[in-house]
């Protein structure tokens, strides 16, 4: 390869649409190289499906309700249809999954993560990559390190972060898009591509391509280094067998190619499966109406997330109701003329650019509707923000729901208050409904104090994002067809002060600093650290169904005192350290029972507290398995720890470090809720 062609690699060519490159259709995109045959590769940045284009794929729920399930093979299956959906449409990589963790509560883009646990990140993040990339597709996993999760100055402001912090919480490196300032410098820091390749910021941002070029003549960046980048960039592309029969890029806005519809009954499925089982039971009041329903004679809707967005499922924008969005272009890039409504209907997913354009979105109100007319119940409902009108129809109904949300993203902080009033809104129906079921559709932790323990608030379904299918998923979980087991992937605060981390960093000067100063004892971990009962704790989650816990079984394996090669022997031998600190440690059998009266699905949860010398306060999570049981059964897991997971990092000796002394080992329904303990020695 030339210098120019290994450069190309190296650089996007634009972000559409570009007047000056009409043939610019991904979101990220590199030239093809005509000589080899090679037709460059096409990034599309949305880890939910197609991402801001009107191009035919499944609007699956985002990494917030994937995760809420606790369930591996779901979170792969959804990994491989979405890579699917992608090599359908000609895509070559996935610009997902996101890790990042959701340390700043109001942040705007914590949605697309994984939630608040490192270990559940990992886990999660893991099973995405390994079914995308069997699909054939490349994962690029994102903003693993130190991103903070709030959206404003998130170009400038600093983490900073503890070596110790930065091991235990915390292919090729692309930028995020318009992410590149250092130019040159971060090239030879390991940077190996830019995206989308263009200059930001008015050209005060660097961006590679032709500068690249002249660095390589220059001497200024060696060729060792540009054919580094070049091989890491083509090497995932090879692996995958890209280069053999791989579908051409045949997005909508591409008038001179046939459209192929990557939708398929099966991914539907999928996507209500996913909304349902991240569907978290938070509160069910047994025998006073609650949940699940049995045959109502009559269900009355609130609120207007409860039904459709009025100007159709895919506008959207920031501000309650419809606002006149403005803009300055810059590069000769043009854009229409737009105007956009948020919080206008029933809420799948956040904003942004990881958001997926809808072909279809079915809304509470009308899934509850079809399923109702099987029973004849009645189905009322009122979008009305008149108090007045709120009480007459609750006054009306046997089983209230009123349906609310909290939505955030890209670019866009939120505060912790429901939209549309809807404290209000919950206590104004269950003033007057003595079985007001309370739903919330939320990109993450709302403030829900003000009605959480009022007595005719029988049940709180809190239904994450729902992707496409979220209304027939809901309804699946409000009739029982689907015993919920979601369960939290953070914890709801008391009070808002009590998180780490509780309001957006809005600082004057050029480079706002942000100092992770409670270290690991992230979310639960600092909670229980600092004696804090917070509303509901991480991974609560109720299920229809009862179910006990048998005495564990541990087994160690391996010369565990052995100590670990020191860093110098052994760094770059392989991704994440010494291959080692993968072998298995310990064999943990967990036995559940399910009493009934229903068949279930218990997510069991492990946490591990270390002796001492690992320096970690509290127990942390190390393993879940979810178990699905039927009614009366019992059933065994075997759970895996490897020596990482027995291993903290020392920062002196910089080496992972397995400790001597006795581990407590903590299986429950959430990191509160504890079943049953025992202890192994080392």
């Amino acid at each position: 390869m030339t210098t120019e062609e290994k450069v190309s690699l190296s650089t996007g060519t634009g972000s559409p649409p570009d007047p000056n490159n009409p043939n610019q259709l991904c979101q990220g995109q590199t030239a093809p190289i005509p000589r080899l045959n090679f037709p460059g590769l096409c990034y599309i940045d949305s880890d939910t499906g197609i991402g801001n284009s009107h191009s035919y794929g499944t609007g699956f729920p985002p990494g917030v309700t994937v995760a809420s399930t606790w369930n591996r093979e779901l979170i792969r299956a959804r990994g491989f249809a979405i890579a699917t959906e992608h090599k359908n449409k000609g895509a070559h990589a996935v610009s997902g999954p996101v890790l990042a963790l959701g340390r700043t509560v109001g942040g705007g883009t914590n949605f697309e993560g994984f939630g608040n646990d490192p270990f559940l990140i990992g886990a999660a993040g893991y099973e995405t990559v390994v079914g995308e990339q069997a699909a054939g597709v490349q994962a690029v996993p994102k903003q693993y390190l130190g991103y903070d999760g709030q959206s404003y100055n998130r170009t400038y402001y600093s983490s900073n972060i503890d070596d110790k912090t930065l091991h235990e919480v915390e292919g090729y490196t692309q930028t995020d898009l318009f992410g590149l300032k250092a130019g040159v410098d971060a090239f030879m820091a390991g940077m190996d591509q830019d995206m989308p390749g263009v200059a930001a910021n008015g050209g005060s941002w660097g961006f590679y391509g032709t500068n690249l070029t002249k660095s390589v003549n220059n001497g200024s960046v060696p060729e060792w280094r540009l054919n580094d980048a070049a091989t890491r960039i083509m090497t995932p592309y090879f692996l995958l067998g890209q280069d053999r029969d791989y579908p051409d890029i045949n997005l909508v806005d591409d008038p001179g190619k046939a459209i192929v519809n990557s939708q398929s009954q099966r991914h539907r499925t999928l996507a209500r499966e996913i909304a349902a089982a991240g569907t978290v039971l938070l509160k069910n009041t047994e025998g006073k109406g609650g949940l699940p329903l049995k045959r109502p004679t009559t269900i009355t809707l609130f609120g207007p997330a409860a039904g459709p967005n009025p100007y159709g499922p895919n506008q959207y924008g920031y501000g309650d109701g419809i606002l006149p969005s403005e803009w300055t272009t810059v590069n000769g890039y043009a854009m229409d003329p737009l105007t956009m409504g948020i919080g206008e209907g029933t809420l799948a997913g956040g904003t942004g650019s990881e958001s997926t354009f809808y072909p279809r979105l079915v809304d509470p109100l009308s899934a509850i509707q079809n399923r109702a007319n099987q029973d004849l119940t009645l189905v009322d409902w009122t979008f009305s923000p008149n108090m007045t009108m709120v009480k007459a129809v609750a006054n009306r109904g046997t089983v209230c729901i009123p349906v609310v949300s909290s939505s955030s993203g890209e670019s866009l902080d939120r505060n912790l208050t429901l939209m549309h009033n809807g404290d209000l809104l919950i206590n104004t129906v269950a003033e007057n409904c003595d079985n007001t079921i309370v739903v919330v559709q939320a990109v993450g932790p709302v403030d829900m104090e003000k009605w959480i323990e009022h007595p005719n608030v029988t049940a709180v379904v809190w239904a994450n994002l729902g992707g496409q299918e979220l209304g027939p998923a809901l309804v699946d979980i409000l009739y029982g067809d689907v015993n919920p087991s979601g369960r939290l992937v953070y914890t709801i605060a008391k009070n808002i002060s009590d998180y780490a981390q509780p309001n957006i960093v809005v600082n004057p000067q050029p480079y706002p600093q942000i100092n992770y100063t409670e270290g690991i004892s992230v979310d639960y971990r600092g909670f229980e650290k600092n004696g804090v009962e917070p509303r509901f704790w991480f991974g609560h989650g109720l299920s229809y169904s009862n179910f006990t816990y048998g005495a564990l079984e541990i087994s160690k394996h391996g010369r565990l005192e052995t100590a670990l090669k020191t860093p110098i022997e052994y760094v770059g031998n392989a991704p994440g350290g010494d291959m080692a600190l993968y072998d298995v440690a310990v064999i943990v059998q967990i036995t559940v029972t399910n009493d009934g009266p229903y068949d279930g699905t218990e997510i069991a949860q492990l946490y591990l507290q270390m002796p001492p010398q690992a320096g970690n306060p509290t127990k942390i999570l190390r393993a879940f398995v979810s178990i699905p049981i039927r009614d009366g059964e019992t059933q065994k897991r075997k759970v895996y720890l490897t020596r990482k997971d027995i291993s903290y990092w020392d920062v002196v000796q910089q080496t992972w470090i397995t400790p001597s002394g006795t581990f407590n080992v903590h299986v429950g329904a959430s990191s509160a809720d504890i079943r049953v303990s025992s202890k192994f020695t080392i």
